[in-house]
């Protein structure tokens, strides 16, 4: 019996000690809470990224759309750039070209709503533009022009080139390919 009771003292003590051991003293810490975009993805080519959506579990390549495309300009364009590599985040695709061009595909499951809110919600952002029939929205900065479309009247894509390269548009597209993902 007296084991059982020294057993429990030592237990309450035990317990007491610990539950005093709080600190009331104010909380004068000022760390704040920053949100921070992922990391994208980034691949070398085609092919790899190509395996990566099909057996990746990254929040990046998972997407919860049916199917998804993704869009880059091939190689025999009239500008000689070619692909060093494309970067992943949820909501995007961006293929990025050693000459300066970033062209976007957007992941969105109904682009043409994509756009309109996009454009509606920053008014500035650009200027609309039709060439030929092809409407597109237009926009210019310090060391670049943007460009942004529906293709195939469902996918958002965007363009990114260096101020200093011409570019008609409508010839652009027609060095557009696409995969269809999923």
């Amino acid at each position: 019996m007296r084991k059982y009771i020294v057993l429990c003292l030592t237990a309450a003590l035990l317990i007491s000690g610990c539950l005093n051991q709080t600190n009331e003293s104010a909380d004068t810490s000022t760390e704040t809470e920053e949100y921070v975009l992922s990391t994208p993805d980034t691949y070398k080519n085609l092919e790899s990224f190509i395996y990566a959506y099909q057996t990746s579990d990254s929040p990046n390549i998972r997407s919860e759309l049916p199917t998804e495309r993704i869009y880059w300009i091939n190689d025999n364009n009239p500008w000689k750039t070619s692909l060093k590599d494309i970067q992943v985040r949820e909501g995007y695709f961006s293929c990025h070209y050693d000459n300066g061009f970033v062209l976007f595909t957007h992941r969105l499951s109904d682009g043409k709503s994509g756009l309109e809110t996009m454009i509606r919600n920053n008014p500035d952002a650009g200027s609309k533009e039709v060439q030929d029939g092809f409407e597109y929205y237009y926009s210019e900065e310090e060391e670049q022009r943007d460009y942004l479309w529906l293709q195939d009247q469902t996918n958002m894509l965007e363009l990114t080139i260096p101020k200093n390269v011409e570019l008609n548009l409508n010839e652009l597209i027609s060095f557009l390919e696409y995969q269809t993902l999923k």
